[in-house]
């Protein structure tokens, strides 16, 4: 029905704007005119009303503050509808008021004004959600938006047409275009408003009636309505055209309201909505005093629990939900192992797993290079989520995550080399940047201690155009260059960091594009090809015993000092992400943030993320094997992440260096 009216908007424009050229121009050639205005406005509106209503508004994307009130009553009610996600939208005035816009429910938003959100209780705020996704189920939204803003083109016209009706004499000497135009300026704002009228009144009690039933309570959006009512305030920033879109009209007269508005009253809802809640009531004790039902409710209680059974043992393609995550490559290892037990309990949700450089899971969700779409993203630090969000939401508009980040595991960076190396490297047995650079520096080892036969001197680390720890070695080697308690303080720009960034540069071959892939690599090559490296402890622990069995005699760790915290942390995206499957990915998320799989990740090197796990009373912790220069408690400064600003300069730097 909604869409027959939208067909039927449409075809009204076309006719208007058609007949209004002819009359306006006195020629067939106005006809066309018409009609090719039309069609432009039909094929613009029925594509970017949406767009144009939300920039009339001038929506902005919610606070961190206000994603946390306002998703999960949103993520909660789709849910319970059905519904995708719709995108998520706030309006900077003290009005209270909220509307809901897109051409389908794919590609809709709602958004809702500062002022209700200080206004309405949660139980008020979630009914009046609830409505506006009434509005998105029941595809009123797409007639709503194109009406408002065909009323909008219209007004615009009338007005073009009265400011130039006496600019050119030809129209004076015309009767019939002066007529045309008259009648114009005349019947504009009459088909505006019967276009308006158009909505019929019966959307908002269906949407009304919807919300009452999706949330179970009628009373919230009676009394939310009236709160809106009473506090309704008209702004300069209001926009008369799109007001039908709103919860409440602000516009409204009571005066001739009854002819047309395209609300109805707001006591007539209220009453409504009452009669409702009764029926509700009614529902529940029929439901609770009838035998029949009580028997129904039984054998469909039984049902389920054989229906369950069948899908924990032979779960339905159909009813399985796919869990794509994207982690950096630091993570691979106890991932793959936590993924398989979580399938093996949850088999109606499979995990897909897939690794990166941190940098290049920014990079490669926002270029959409991703082959898969993705559902969790796990970079080895917060800093690359607040990156994401910054460029997402420059280019979008719009927060690509569902909801706040979670920690999942911690990791230092830290040197390895090998024993003998080491011992020449680093006299003291502490890492010292300085001594890193002066072998760069050196023809070969002899020149600076070592053995003749030892070659020159081989640093690795990752490429930092794709990776963590390979931004975090330069911002930590840039701070040692001028000292302080904090890389976001360095001044990179200084000629002294380009120097050193040209001399890291010209002694590293090709870096790899992560940490997992540059120490398999160090092992591999082993001492003359690969003498020092930097790296996440994690990874040092966890492949410890492989250097010791392929090369005899295992690497050394050190500790940097200072050193940086890196924090693995998950985000569940909103970009193609439905309700199930949100869900779905809340659970695996919850599920390594346990206890008991916080202890799988200290097994692989990690420190965990949450409090309560000893490091030492983990069994087969590699804190109890006795692995060279471990330590339990290192005793060295963690200076803060670099921030999203940073990494970046960080990498402008390094590509520019030679």
């Amino acid at each position: 029905m909604n869409f027959l009216k939208t067909i039927a908007l449409l075809s009204f424009l076309t006719a208007l704007f058609t007949i209004i050229g002819y009359l306006v121009m006195d020629n067939i050639i106005g006809a066309i005119i018409g009609l090719f205005i039309a069609s432009a406005i039909t094929f613009f509106t029925w594509f970017y009303a949406d767009k144009i209503v939300l920039e009339a508004y001038r929506v902005q994307v919610p606070t961190r503050t206000q994603i946390e009130v306002l998703k999960p009553i949103v993520e909660t009610l789709c849910y319970r509808a059905n519904l995708p996600l719709p995108k998520i939208y706030v309006i900077p005035t003290p009005m209270a008021n909220a509307f809901a816009t897109g051409r389908n429910p794919d590609n809709s938003a709602i958004a809702v004004t500062e002022g209700l959100i200080k206004l309405l209780s949660t139980d008020e705020l979630e009914a009046v959600l609830a409505h506006e996704l009434c509005h998105i189920k029941n595809r009123d939204t797409l007639t709503q938006t194109i009406a408002a803003t065909l009323a909008g083109a219209i007004s615009i016209m009338a007005n073009m047409i009265y400011q130039y009706l006496w600019s050119f004499r030809g129209w004076r000497n015309s009767p019939i275009r002066l007529g045309g135009s008259l009648l114009t300026v005349l019947l504009a704002p009459i088909s505006a408003t019967i276009i308006q009228m158009t909505i019929s009144r019966t959307r908002e009690y269906a949407a009304d009636r919807g919300a009452a039933y999706l949330t179970g309570n009628p009373r919230a959006l009676a009394n939310a309505l009236e709160r809106i009512t009473n506090n309704s305030k008209i702004t300069s920033a209001n926009n008369a055209c799109f007001a039908p879109l709103l919860i409440v009209n602000p516009f409204q007269d009571k005066s001739i309201y009854a002819l047309f508005s395209t609300h109805p009253p707001v006591e007539a809802r209220v009453r409504q909505l009452l009669k409702i809640q009764s029926e509700v009531k009614n529902q529940f004790m029929a439901i609770k005093k009838s035998p029949l039902l009580r028997q129904k409710q039984t054998i469909t209680s039984i049902a389920i629990s054989l229906s369950a059974l069948g899908v924990a043992y032979a779960p339905l393609p159909g009813l399985q939900q796919t869990v794509a995550i994207v982690s950096g490559t630091e993570l691979q290892a106890p991932l793959q192992e936590l993924a398989t037990q979580f399938q093996q309990k949850n088999p109606n949700i499979k995990i897909e797993l897939k690794f990166q450089g941190s940098q290049d899971i920014v990079n490669n969700y926002i270029d959409t290079k991703n082959e898969q779409k993705s559902t969790i993203l796990i970079p080895a630090s917060s800093e690359f989520l607040d990156e994401l969000r910054q460029r997402y939401t420059t280019q979008n508009n719009s927060d690509p995550f569902l909801e706040s980040p979670q920690p999942i595991a911690k990791t230092l960076l830290v040197g390895v080399a090998w024993s003998e190396r080491g011992k020449v490297l680093f006299p003291n047995g502490r890492f010292s940047w300085q001594r890193v650079e002066q072998a760069m520096q050196a023809p070969n080892w002899q020149a600076i201690g070592g053995q003749k036969d030892w070659g020159s001197f081989d640093f690795m680390m990752t490429d930092p155009s794709r990776s963590n720890s390979g931004q975090v070695t330069l911002s930590l080697w840039s701070l040692s260059k001028f000292g302080g308690n904090n890389p976001n303080n360095v001044n990179f720009s200084n000629p002294t960091v380009s120097s050193l960034f040209g001399t890291i540069k010209r002694s590293v071959y090709q870096p790899p594009r992560s940490t997992d892939i540059l120490l398999q690599e160090f092992i591999a090559r082993a001492p003359n090809d690969a003498d020092v490296a930097t790296v996440y402890e994690s990874l040092a622990l966890s492949r410890w015993q492989q250097s010791s069995k392929n090369q005899g005699k295992p690497y050394q760790i050190y500790y940097l000092d200072p050193t940086i915290e890196t924090v693995a942390t998950a985000v569940i995206l909103r970009q193609n992400v439905d309700a199930a499957t949100a869900s779905a990915a809340k659970s695996f998320i919850s599920y390594l943030r346990e206890p008991e799989q916080q202890k799988v990740f200290v097994q692989h090197g990690f420190r965990p993320a949450i409090d309560g796990v000893n490091l030492q009373g983990v069994a087969n912790s590699p804190w109890n094997q006795n692995i060279p220069g471990v330590e339990l408690n290192p005793s060295v400064k963690a200076v803060p992440v670099p921030k999203a600003q940073i990494q970046a300069e960080i990498q402008r730097i390094w590509q520019r260096a030679n």
